[in-house]
């Protein structure tokens, strides 16, 4: 017996007006559908006809929305760069400490990897088989560890933070928070809140400086 996915369709109705609103509305219903099928079923086993029948709609009509089936890895990735870019923008805009700055990145973080299609970057992130998709895809994952690598320094220079290494422990913060994608479910046994807690106990209390 097949995987049976559990998807809950978006509807297109008019209560969305404007035309580039409509659009917009649709791709990212398309983008959910599809991002849920590939983390439950697999990219490669996950075909257009499939995506198409989840939406209830044509295939041609996703032609009308995405490129190709890499495509919407590409869309996906757009979407989870302006959510984790807009949300570090307003952790660095704060008057917080660093390291204040850097327990609000780890909670909100956790918060975004939660997202299906967010959680569909993480897993698909430089996996394009366009090369300058791919290169453009590591490029981002570079300049967002950066952002983060720069509240560490941040931290480490108001001394609320030890005086470490920033680029391994952004990379080790990463490699923990993004790990979370893979495993954690909504409809699991874990709740989010505990996970949190424990996220940041576990990841932050060997930074605190003893200054």
């Amino acid at each position: 017996m097949g995987m049976r996915l559990k998807v809950a369709k978006e509807k297109w109705n008019g209560q969305i007006t404007g035309t580039k609103e409509q659009r917009s509305a649709k791709l990212r219903a398309i983008l959910n559908v599809a991002a849920r099928s590939f983390l439950e079923k697999g990219y490669h086993k996950t075909s257009l006809d499939d995506i198409a029948k989840l939406q209830n709609v044509t295939k041609p009509t996703l032609y009308y929305y995405i490129k190709n089936k890499e495509d919407i890895l590409i869309q996906c990735e757009k979407i989870a760069m302006a959510q984790i870019n807009l949300f570090i923008d307003t952790i660095e805009k704060s008057n917080d400490i660093g390291f204040k700055k850097l327990q609000n990145f780890i909670a909100g973080y956790i918060d975004l990897v939660m997202d299906d299609i967010i959680r569909c970057h993480i897993q698909h992130r430089g996996q394009m088989k366009d090369p300058i998709a791919k290169e453009k895809s590591l490029d981002y994952h570079r300049d967002i560890e950066h952002r983060v690598r720069k509240i560490i320094a941040e931290a480490i220079a108001d001394h609320s933070v030890r005086n470490c290494n920033p680029t391994i422990i952004a990379i080790l913060l990463f490699d923990s928070l993004n790990g979370i994608s893979a495993w954690y479910r909504k409809e699991g046994t874990v709740n989010k809140e505990d996970l949190k807690k424990e996220a940041l106990s576990l990841l932050t209390k060997g930074l605190v400086s003893q200054n």
